[in-house]
């Protein structure tokens, strides 16, 4: 079996994350429909987590979409409220923001975040072999996703003002990652070549 680099991996990841934008309900509603299929069995509690921590987003999209959506009234006998064409629109962003979120879960999931944060950097510095900086965005990234994989539940939001305890910084290390080979350079190109494919079809 082949062992593709991390940044291949992401690549792909990438790749996928493409192939799920723009176009009409249907063909986005089957992208997020099999990103969810595919990402509860592989990281079912993770993903549960990462929905659970944007619900107020969700609320968000739905309030800013159905009430701002100009249409038909979802209940005609109120003078203003949400309409059926806002609705419509809330539930199309909030099951794309669900399979983007599981997505997400997935990749954290198959890496960890050390091995993660070494991928980007090579994906972003391919012909590099200077180790990630302290302000390398691959550094950056990690600290991002450790805080949300490690952030404590605070019992209130006047908390998360207040100077962050000594024991609460997660350690940064970014794992050295080795040059892409040519298989990985061979599933790289398939992948763009499947994308390009699948963007040329659904605008057809």
């Amino acid at each position: 079996m082949i062992q593709l680099h991390p940044a291949t991996w992401i690549a792909l990841w990438l790749c996928w994350l493409g192939a799920g934008q723009g176009g009409g309900w249907v063909a986005q509603g089957a992208w997020a429909g099999v990103s969810l299929l595919l990402a509860f069995p592989l990281a079912g509690k993770r993903v549960l987590r990462l929905l659970r921590r944007l619900r107020w987003l969700f609320v968000a999209i739905v309030i800013t979409l159905g009430w701002g959506t100009p249409g038909r009234l979802l209940v005609p006998d109120l003078s203003m409220g949400p309409t059926l064409e806002g609705m419509r629109e809330a539930g199309r962003a909030s099951l794309h923001l669900a399979a983007m979120a599981a997505c997400v879960a997935v990749l954290m999931q198959a890496m960890p975040l050390p091995r993660l944060a070494g991928g980007l950097h090579r994906l972003l510095n391919p012909l590099g072999d200077v180790a990630p900086g302290p302000d390398s965005f691959a550094l950056r990234l990690q600290l991002v996703l450790a805080e949300i994989e490690t952030a404590p539940h605070r019992r209130g939001w006047r908390e998360w003002l207040g100077p962050a305890q000594a024991g609460d910084a997660p350690p940064v290390r970014v794992e050295h990652c080795p040059p892409l080979r040519r298989a990985d350079h061979l599933v790289l190109c398939c992948g763009l070549f499947a994308l390009v494919v699948w963007i040329g079809l659904r605008a057809a």
